[in-house]
């Protein structure tokens, strides 16, 4: 299961130091902010850069949401960074969705792609290619697929780093 806490943006690291030092080992299994690396031009060239995917949120990995969510609901707002924080518990279907695109420090990489003859996209390699029947549109140009996720009630989209 996977706890969600809003911190807003520019708070995620603090958060993640704060919520590890506060919750027992055993009540969690990783903490962190979700990143996304994408394709970028710049000077005509194409780089790879890493970037927040999910600004404010940090999500929590635990056996115990209920637990987890109870003692991050009891801490004082100005220890969390925030007067907006957000404590939720994420779905199933969106904690696979999850488990399927990250890695272990919660970084989406690039997924392959390749453009057949009818136009149709094949999702050769990374993370899309276990969630392809979320993709709802992808942007050539800027080398990025939409895919959403609800998060808190909140539906967002998110754009992952597509090269072909």
């Amino acid at each position: 299961m996977w706890c969600v806490l809003y911190t807003g943006d520019g708070n995620e690291k603090k958060t993640e130091e704060f919520v590890t030092g506060l919750l027992p080992g055993d009540f969690f299994t990783r903490c962190f902010s979700l990143t996304r690396r994408r394709l970028y031009k710049k000077a005509g060239h194409w780089q790879t850069i890493q970037e927040k995917l999910l600004p404010g949120y940090v999500f929590i990995e635990t056996d115990y949401p209920e637990a987890v969510y109870q003692e991050l609901e009891g801490t004082p707002q100005n220890l969390l960074f925030s007067n907006q924080y957000h404590v939720s518990v994420l779905d199933n279907t969106e904690a696979v969705f999850i488990e399927q695109v990250t890695d272990q420090r919660g970084t989406v990489g690039i997924s392959d792609i390749r453009i057949r003859e009818d136009r149709e996209i094949q999702y050769l390699s990374g993370p899309l290619t276990r969630v392809s029947s979320r993709v709802k549109k992808v942007n050539l140009h800027k080398r990025v697929a939409e895919v959403g996720l609800n998060v808190s009630g909140t539906q967002q989209t998110l754009w992952l780093g597509v090269r072909f």
